[in-house]
């Protein structure tokens, strides 16, 4: 069994419960077609952030802070505001 494939974990709490999860295991780098929904959906949001496309396409963050970096570098979107945990990004109303 390799280490990409979910496994089930038990856990132990307090108080003896016992709770069994599995690990959601998101992908390095997103293949072609999800590379051209997001830049689709890049061009279209009014706000999105990094965490809201890491979940929406099973990536991981930072996969999606850097998808988000290119692509406001290359006007696509632009940085509406930032704090000290995340950053929103609007797309860019013209070039």
């Amino acid at each position: 069994m390799s280490g990409r494939e979910r496994k089930v974990i038990r856990k132990k709490k307090k108080f003896g419960l016992v709770v069994e999860f599995t690990p959601t295991i998101r992908e390095l780098t997103p293949d072609e077609e999800t590379k051209k929904k997001i830049d689709d959906e890049l061009k279209r949001a009014k706000g999105i952030t990094p965490a809201y496309l890491a979940f929406k396409y099973n990536i991981r963050v930072s996969t999606a802070k850097k998808i988000l970096r290119e692509a406001e570098a290359n006007s696509v979107i632009k940085r509406i505001t930032k704090s000290r945990r995340t950053t929103v990004y609007s797309a860019a109303t013209g070039k």
